[in-house]
């Protein structure tokens, strides 16, 4: 009785083990995530000390952001020329690290549809951080059309995905990627069918998002996810058909 008393313990032993080895790598690849900024809140006039106190020309729509998570205490600035200034701020000075500008960048975006039935919004820095590896981070240089209709409207976002690099450099880590996209098509036209109709418009739209697996490369394998939906009018939102499908790439193997 006792052997088999000593062989249970060892299974229980075995299984506890097998499950912490299991769980504490589940939580390893966890931690492989993008990094979220939070906007800090900064009237206009915040923000214009902040560039004349970094020395920097600041163009429309400051924003000042901080990392969601960690205990870093740098910041970054962007704005609409775009551009992004990496900052501390040091015995109540304000002190820049780093920064790039995209003023003059040729995005890979390119879409004749887009160009003749939309009108250029130019482009923008998504707030957020990409890991490309333990140490290289990219930003989602992002560029948007866009048009509205009566009651409606249409938008489409393509990101290049771009590593950031010392001293105000930055290398194309992967071009073209569907970002965002978005349109709303009114279906109701009398008070009637407003009163009457669950839903009053066509909507459609895809959204990306992005998992990230250490492959033992140089660069974390990229899991791009589209999670695409369509709402017809006049239909109740349980009949809302989402689609989904992914596509698996390395950054800088782009073909």
């Amino acid at each position: 009785m006792p052997i088999f008393k000593s062989q249970s313990n060892n299974i229980v032993q075995w299984i506890i083990l097998t499950w912490v080895f299991l769980l504490s790598h589940a939580a390893v690849a966890d931690q492989i995530k993008a990094i979220p900024w939070i906007k800090l809140k900064t009237e206009s006039s915040q923000a214009k000390q902040i560039c004349q106190a970094l020395k920097v020309n600041c163009g429309k729509d400051v924003e000042v952001w901080k990392k969601q998570s960690g205990a870093d205490t740098h910041l970054y600035l962007t704005d609409d020329t775009p551009q992004l200034i990496e900052f501390i701020k040091e015995n109540n000075q304000y002190v820049v690290l780093n920064s790039w500008s995209f003023q003059q960048y040729q995005h890979h975006g390119r879409n004749s549809d887009f160009d003749k039935e939309l009108n250029n919004d130019g482009l923008s820095i998504y707030p957020a951080f990409y890991p490309l590896n333990r140490q290289k981070l990219a930003i989602a240089v992002v560029k948007r059309w866009s048009t509205t209709y009566s009651g409606g409207g249409r938008a489409e976002e393509i990101a290049d995905f771009v590593m950031l690099e010392p001293n105000h450099a930055y290398k194309l880590a992967l071009a073209d990627v569907a970002f965002h996209s978005y349109e709303m098509i009114r279906a109701c036209f009398s008070q009637e069918e407003y009163q009457s109709s669950p839903h009053c418009h066509d909507e459609s739209g895809s959204n990306l998002s992005i998992q990230f697996k250490d492959i033992g490369k140089e660069y974390y394998q990229w899991r791009l996810n589209f999670n695409d939906f369509n709402w017809e009018a006049f239909k109740p939102e349980s009949s809302k058909v989402v689609e989904k499908s992914y596509n698996i790439v390395v950054p800088f193997q782009q073909k």
